[in-house]
């Protein structure tokens, strides 16, 4: 039986007699095109290939086979390349047949360790090999790996055990500040490449809008405005449907690099600034790092300058309390909102699993936040997505192919969880909702 699979799509099988096993075509798209190279040349031991060089082959469709040499449970736990044909390595010698011998070979293992014993058995057989591949060496490089099935464990009132965690797309220049619009569609920021991105309910990806002063975090105002954090220049605006700035600087001096927000219903605005690298000759920059509150009336207030690394804002769903993460930080923070929209009540919310002390100081990876209407409230860390119940107990994570960056809400009912970051994508079905409301 010879079998066609897709990472996106049921495998569609055809009558024939090879073992359902033995060979697989894998497809894909969304691969990032890069420019063409020259071919590698396959000396006696065949090359270990980088990620560029890799890429360079896979842009030259019609002169390369890739050839993945493990067993179908290795390439659904770990992934493997857009493009490939799958023969394990104990069956090469029988299917040399249907590999062919007018394009260059490349072998695809883990490490590379069976893809070179592959590569000698190809080359002595007259086959001209390129070089190997190990796919955790090609992803630590930050290469996109596909077909690995990542799935939940079960968080109750969340996702459901085995809940398959979906990759709409990697290769993105940059991916942060995803927010829902009405119609289910998300919108995320692409900060690398200066725009905004649609993700449509139906799973189209389009370009929403470019050349907006390289937003980092997004939000929607009761009034319909397009509300986005700024890095260039370091700006809090507004930039639909009329472009505006609402806060730039503090005490007269320029914000550092602004990371996230939360908007309140009331108008009020939180936002983070970890700050940005003092440059040679540059006017001292704001308090660095820092934690602001833009009041309705457009005032900017300094809530707080001894954190870390403040990151991630969000507002519980009565908007009564205040989450902001610090990525060096063990602990997620909270604050009591006020009356008035001032903060109070500082303290620590919920201890982070995603907590390390690393060669760079500790961290969490502790990034955005989202919560549900039941007001569960959801981290992206370095331990993926941590869900806690609103009094602060950890309910579980929910761990991605890459580590998360920020998270929304959105798609039919509200009941996806999107999770984008390290230029991916990624959606989740879930049991509950976000919160029915404007802001973030």
């Amino acid at each position: 039986m010879f079998v066609l699979r897709t990472h996106r799509r049921r495998s569609t099988r055809l009558a024939g007699g090879l073992a359902a096993t033995a060979l697989a075509l894998g497809l894909a798209g969304g691969a990032p095109a890069l420019a063409q190279t020259a071919a590698v040349a396959a000396p006696a031991a065949a090359p270990k290939l980088s990620r560029a060089q890799v890429d360079a082959l896979l842009a030259t469709p019609d002169k390369v086979v890739f050839i993945d040499l493990r067993r179908p449970d290795e390439i659904s736990a770990l992934g493997t390349l857009p493009v490939y044909l799958n023969i394990p390595i104990s069956e090469l010698d029988r299917f040399l047949a249907y590999i062919p011998r007018d394009r260059q070979v490349v072998t695809v293992s883990n490490h590379a360790g069976r893809a070179a014993k592959g590569a000698a058995i190809l080359a002595d057989k007259g086959f001209a090999v390129a070089g190997v591949v190990g796919v955790e060496n090609y992803a630590e490089e930050g290469g996109a790996l596909y077909g690995r099935k990542v799935v939940t464990p079960a968080i109750a009132g969340v996702v459901k055990a085995d809940t398959r965690v979906e990759v709409i797309r990697e290769g993105f220049a940059g991916t942060e500040g995803p927010i829902a619009l009405a119609d289910g569609s998300v919108l995320f920021t692409e900060g690398r490449a200066d725009r905004i991105v649609k993700l449509g309910a139906d799973g189209s990806v389009s370009t929403y809008l470019e050349h907006i002063g390289v937003p980092n975090a997004l939000a929607l105002s009761a009034r319909d405005e397009l509300l986005a954090v700024q890095t260039a220049p370091a700006a809090i605006a507004v930039l639909q449907p009329a472009p505006k700035v609402l806060a730039a600087k503090f005490a007269g001096k320029p914000f550092g690099r602004p990371n996230d927000f939360a908007l309140a219903r009331s108008g009020d605005i939180y936002f983070s600034d970890p700050g940005a690298p003092q440059q040679p000759g540059a006017a001292p920059a704001t308090p660095n790092p820092a934690f602001y509150w833009l009041d309705h009336k457009a005032k900017v207030h300094l809530v707080a300058s001894d954190i870390a690394r403040p990151n991630g804002v969000a507002l519980s769903p009565d908007e009564k309390t205040l989450y902001l993460a610090n990525t060096a930080g063990e602990y997620l923070i909270a604050f009591a909102v006020q009356p008035d929209g001032s903060l109070a009540g500082r303290h620590d919310f919920a201890k982070l699993a995603g907590f390390r002390q690393t060669a760079n100081g500790p961290s969490s990876g502790a990034d955005g936040i989202v919560v549900d209407k039941d007001g569960r409230v959801y981290v992206a860390t370095s331990a993926g997505i941590e869900v806690f119940a609103p009094a602060g107990q950890p309910l579980g994570v929910i761990t991605l192919p890459k580590q998360p960056q920020n998270l929304a809400f959105g798609g039919k009912d509200h009941a996806f969880l999107y999770a984008v970051g390290r230029g991916s994508a990624y959606r989740i079905a879930t049991q509950t909702a976000g919160v029915n409301r404007p802001g973030k």
